[in-house]
């Protein structure tokens, strides 16, 4: 009888704690749940608000991209734009030719503080500054080659007629100003001159090298890029890319130059080029790399950026894991006011997790 009692009342504990464990797993889990959700649920009406704040103060905005690590997280386009569309993204393409000029520097095709008479000394003559002699492919990356301004009398040749060889031969005729490596000057030129000094180092075609070495890798096929006659690539703003793809250009510096398992360009070269080489200028204003742009966050945090021409922007800023694309016709203010005024604060409210549209920078 005693046993029996005691086997009785082992299976009525038994049974009273598996109901209390489940009622006290159900309560956990209501407790858990649903803020995992509220979190979402806020995030999502805050990027809903963004959006209508963008449609209706930012007409000529035509594309957004907010990117957390790899992870695409708010997309905005306007009514004449979608995931597909090519933009001209003018001078962010100074920032791409640098990655260029880093992975063939990875790979020993080339040396920054190789001079350009060692790149190609049959083009040094007469006709040459003798001071153009000294700069190097690490000068022309920060802008301080030192030619003068162009204008009237600044050139000793004028361009070459079309149709004959080595159009861009011009571009070293100019007569030098200032001691290389000394002064910031946004001399376009001196961007396509740096496409030339890529090409003849890598000794192949430098839109076949865009494309293997750094296109492909990170899965961008829907972009155009114009080369001259020699196919040397415009270095100075020929480049055509999706919002959604110069996200990926920002998400391969955030992630130190990496895409997966692969190493596309090094963690050396993206911290030296995103590293203050001298206090820049206009037009923007702000220190300067390899041809990408170093400035702070409106809570000065560091971020870099590459710029272009009506408000095209890649903005990094790797305290948060942030990266902004930015396509426009114009911006009032500035894409840079844009960031600091409107998307910086709308992301700061976010909280938890958010979803993702896309995820990018894995295998």
């Amino acid at each position: 009888m005693i046993v029996w009692l005691v086997r009785v009342l082992t299976a009525v504990a038994l049974v009273v704690i598996t109901a209390l464990s489940i009622v006290f797993w159900s309560i956990s889990s209501a407790a858990e749940g649903p803020a995992v959700d509220n979190d979402r649920i806020a995030n999502s009406q805050l990027l809903s608000n963004l959006t209508e704040r963008l449609a209706e103060q930012y007409p000529n905005l035509r594309a957004l991209v907010l990117a957390r690590s790899n992870c695409l997280f708010f997309e905005y386009y306007n009514k004449n734009t979608s995931v597909e569309t090519q933009s001209h993204v003018y001078s962010v393409t100074k920032s791409v030719l640098s990655i260029l000029i880093g992975i063939a520097r990875d790979q020993g095709y080339l040396h920054l503080d190789e001079k350009l008479s060692n790149v190609f000394p049959e083009e040094f003559d007469e006709n040459v500054d003798p001071l153009a002699r000294e700069i190097t492919v690490r000068d022309l990356l920060t802008k301080t080659e030192g030619f003068a301004e162009a204008g009237e009398g600044d050139f000793k040749m004028s361009p070459p007629v079309a149709g004959k060889r080595n159009l861009w031969r011009w571009m070293l005729n100019r007569r030098v100003k200032y001691s290389r490596g000394t002064r910031f000057r946004y001399d376009g030129i001196g961007s396509d001159l740096l496409s030339v000094v890529l090409s003849r180092k890598i000794r192949q075609s430098a839109a076949d090298f865009a494309k293997q070495k750094l296109f492909d890798p990170l899965h961008i096929d829907n972009y155009t890029w114009y080369v001259d006659s020699e196919e040397h690539l415009h270095g100075e703003f020929g480049l055509y890319l999706t919002a959604r793809d110069m996200a990926k250009v920002g998400i391969l510096y955030l992630q130190h130059g990496r895409w997966g398992s692969s190493q596309i360009v090094s963690d050396e070269y993206v911290r030296d080029s995103t590293s203050k080489h001298n206090d820049g200028g206009p037009p923007i204003d702000t220190a300067y790399g390899y041809q990408w742009w170093i400035g702070k966050t409106n809570t000065n945090l560091d971020a870099f950026f590459a710029a272009g021409y009506k408000g095209q922007l890649i903005y990094v800023d790797p305290a948060q894991n942030l990266v902004i694309a930015v396509s426009a016709e114009s911006i009032p203010g500035g894409s840079r006011k844009l960031v600091a005024n409107v998307i910086l604060p709308a992301v700061a409210q976010l909280s938890g997790p958010v979803s993702c549209a896309a995820q990018y920078g894995q295998d």
